[in-house]
């Protein structure tokens, strides 16, 4: 039975099509009777799962295509409706998207996975608390739009660009979960060339040949071939994607097939462009989070694999597989363990 969220003043109904449509899509997916124009997704209950879910209906429905983090930038009715109204611009696009601006900690960044979507780090962010500010870089091609890069050098290129709009100069806090741990790091090389200081690399549950192995695991195929393929996208190749991939919920049950190789071939790009890179020496600490449940057997978990390119590693064990460590339950252990790290690593 739906939830009750009371009579909206007759100011919060929708006031076009495209806000009625987005209501219906809104009070479906969150199980509520009424959504006001003004009304919190995240508020009403919205997590990163059912975001996905959203955005995914809201592209079959009105065709419009909105990156996760426009629904973290405009989480109302009203807001997503007119973000959708003023269209895409390719020149005003920027990989960053500030999910928390307030408080007074120095800001974290944290870097996209292989799906390129940040809404994985909307309940780290909220477990982090009030205080810590929190910004996360999406992909090139999470809209469906823009061209994906293509290795890491270049996405850590263009994302330590939008970092320093941000915040200039260190001491800097930066951070990445599955993929997103392995550009994290080359994040961090590019600012040390740059003379600027990094007082937080943090990497969650990542590292090259870890990241192949759990990227191997929602492939469609084991060999590393399939990757190569998934590009071409047959019916029946984005029937087994879906299938492989439904683990890791990297596309919602609501995808269209075009939505789904979207996301696939995005997918493809950044699985290249990690079993392509070759991490050097980083002289600097290192703060790993490792899942205490493994979701796959890699020949080396992701503290031996940075052995050899780390000499000052902190390891956390922290709740969880590597596709729950980043949700709740579990993502609250891994915001203790960030809280500690950060508060020690500050300089």
């Amino acid at each position: 039975m739906a939830n009750e969220v009371g009579s909206a003043p007759r100011s919060t109904y929708p006031r076009n099509a495209l806000e009625l449509s987005l209501a219906r899509i809104w009070e479906q997916l969150l199980q509520v009777d009424r959504v006001g124009i003004h009304d919190n997704f995240f508020d009403l209950g919205g997590d990163s799962i059912t975001a996905m879910s959203l955005l995914a209906r809201i592209v079959a429905e009105t065709g419009h295509p909105l990156p996760g983090g426009g629904l973290l930038q405009a989480p109302t009715i009203a807001q997503l409706a007119a973000t959708i109204a003023r269209g895409f611009d390719p020149a005003s696009w920027s990989p960053m998207v500030p999910i928390q601006k307030r408080g007074t900690a120095r800001p974290l960044f944290c870097v996209h996975p292989g799906g390129g979507s940040v809404l994985c780090y909307l309940g780290l962010s909220q477990c982090l608390g009030e205080d810590q500010p929190f910004y996360a870089l999406q992909a090139p091609g999470v809209d469906g739009i823009l061209e994906p890069l293509t290795s890491v050098v270049e996405m850590a290129e263009t994302y330590v660009a939008a970092i320093r709009e941000v915040q200039p100069h260190g001491p800097y806090n930066i951070a990445g979960w599955s993929a997103g741990g392995v550009i994290a790091y080359e994040i961090a090389q590019q600012l040390l060339a740059a003379g600027e200081q990094v007082s937080h690399l943090g990497i969650i549950d990542s590292g090259v040949l870890y990241t192949l192995g759990i990227l191997r695991a929602v492939s469609p195929d084991d060999q590393p071939g399939a990757f190569e393929m998934m590009g071409k996208c047959p019916a029946d190749q984005i029937k087994v994607f879906r299938k492989r991939s439904a683990r890791a919920k990297l596309i919602p049950d609501e995808a269209d097939d075009e939505m789904a190789i979207q996301i696939m071939q995005l997918f493809q790009s950044n699985v290249q462009a990690i079993v392509s890179y070759r991490p050097e020496p980083f002289l600097g600490r290192v703060d790993i989070y490792q899942a205490e449940e493994a979701l796959v057997r890699p020949k080396r978990q992701p503290f031996a694999e940075w052995q050899e390119f780390c000499t000052d590693i902190r390891l956390h064990s922290v709740p969880g597989n590597h596709l729950t460590m980043i949700h709740a339950p579990h993502v609250s252990g891994l915001a203790t363990a960030m809280k500690e790290a950060l508060t020690s690593s500050q300089v």
